[in-house]
C-alpha cells in the first residue's frame, strides 16, 4: 500500500485527500441542517406533550416551562372523564374504516380505466375530473347540505363517507393512475393471453404491485378524515356523533364543574389525537415514501 501511495503523483494525492475532506464536511453540514430542521418541526409536538403534563397555573405562568415540574398524568384521565372523548375518537375511527376501503376500491377501478383503456372522451373526462380539484368546497356546501337534508341524512355519517365510494376524489384517482402507468403493459398482455379478464388483471396482477400507492392513498385518506372539521361540524349536531376534531372544539367551549382554565386538558386531548397519526405513519412510512416517489408526485 505504501509503495502504491509513493507512486501516486503528489498533486493527485492532495486532490484525493481534499476531495475526501470536502465530502466529510458536506456530510457533516447536511446532518447538522437536517437535525436542526427535525428539531424545529418536532418542537410543536414536544410543546403539546409538555403542556399536557403541566397544571394550568404552570401553563399560564409568566415564565414558560419547557418541562413540567411534576408530570400531571391525571390530565389525560380528566379528558376522558369530562367529555365522551373515547366515543368521539371511536366515531373518527368508524368514519375512516368506511372511507378507506371505498377510496381503495372505487379509486383503483377509476384509475385503472384512465390508465389502461381507450374510449371516446377519456381525455375530456380526465381533465374534468382534475378540474374538480380547483372548486372550493364552500361553493358546493349549500347544494350538498340541501340534498342531504331532503334525503334526511343529517346527523348521519353518509354525507361524510359517500364520496369515498364514488371514486374517492380526483387527487386519489390521479395518484393511482400515475402509479398504474408506471407498471409495464407487458404484464397485462401476458395475463390477457392466459385468458384473464380486465377485472382479473387488476385484481391479480396490478393491485399486488400497487401496494405502495394503495398504502399512500390509505394514509392520506386517514389523515384527511381524522383531521376533518368542516364536514362533521356542518352535518353532525348530536354530541354522541361528534368526531374527535369537532369534539375537541366542543370541549373547548362547554362549561365544566371546575371554572379553572382547561388549556392543559385541551393540550392533553390534542396529544391523544396525534397518537393514531404517528403510529400509522411510523408503521407504513416505507410504503408511503415509496408510493410518492414511484408515482412522481410531490406532497
Amino acid at each position: 500500500m505504501a509503495a502504491t501511495i509513493e507512486r501516486l503523483p503528489s498533486t493527485e494525492l492532495r486532490s484525493d485527500v481534499y476531495r475526501r475532506g470536502r465530502n466529510r464536511i458536506q456530510r457533516a453540514v447536511t446532518y447538522i441542517l437536517l437535525t436542526a430542521a427535525a428539531l424545529m418541526f418536532a418542537f410543536p409536538l414536544f410543546w403539546t406533550v409538555s403542556s399536557s403534563l403541566q397544571t394550568w397555573k404552570e401553563l399560564r405562568s409568566f415564565e414558560p416551562h419547557l418541562l413540567p415540574a411534576i408530570p400531571q398524568w391525571g390530565n389525560y384521565a380528566m379528558v376522558f372523564s369530562s367529555v365522551p372523548f373515547a366515543r368521539w375518537m371511536g366515531n373518527s375511527f368508524l368514519i375512516t374504516a368506511i372511507t378507506i376501503p371505498g377510496v381503495i376500491i372505487t379509486g383503483s377501478l377509476t384509475a385503472y380505466s384512465f390508465a389502461r383503456f381507450n374510449y371516446i372522451g377519456k381525455e375530456i373526462w380526465f381533465v374534468l375530473m382534475l378540474g374538480t380539484m380547483m372548486i372550493p368546497s364552500q361553493v358546493t356546501l349549500i347544494p350538498q347540505y340541501v340534498l342531504f337534508f331532503n334525503l334526511k341524512l343529517i346527523n348521519t355519517y353518509v354525507p361524510l363517507t359517500i364520496g369515498s365510494w364514488l371514486g374517492g376524489g380526483a387527487f386519489m384517482i390521479f395518484l393511482l393512475r400515475q402509479f398504474i402507468m408506471s407498471i409495464p403493459r407487458d404484464l397485462d398482455e401476458a395475463a390477457l393471453m392466459d385468458g384473464a379478464s380486465p377485472i382479473r388483471i387488476l385484481w391479480g396482477v396490478l393491485l399486488p404491485l400497487m401496494k405502495p400507492a394503495l398504502t399512500t392513498v390509505a394514509i392520506l385518506q386517514f389523515l384527511g378524515d381524522w383531521n376533518e372539521f368542516f364536514g362533521p361540524f356542518i352535518y353532525l349536531n348530536k354530541v354522541d356523533l361528534f368526531t374527535a376534531a369537532v369534539g375537541l372544539r366542543f370541549f373547548q367551549n362547554i362549561p365544566l364543574e371546575s371554572r379553572d382554565p382547561r388549556d392543559h386538558l385541551l393540550m392533553a386531548a390534542a396529544a391523544i389525537m396525534t397518537i393514531p397519526v404517528i403510529t400509522l405513519f411510523a408503521a407504513a412510512q416505507r410504503y408511503f415514501i415509496q408510493g410518492v416517489v414511484l408515482s412522481g408526485l410531490k406532497i
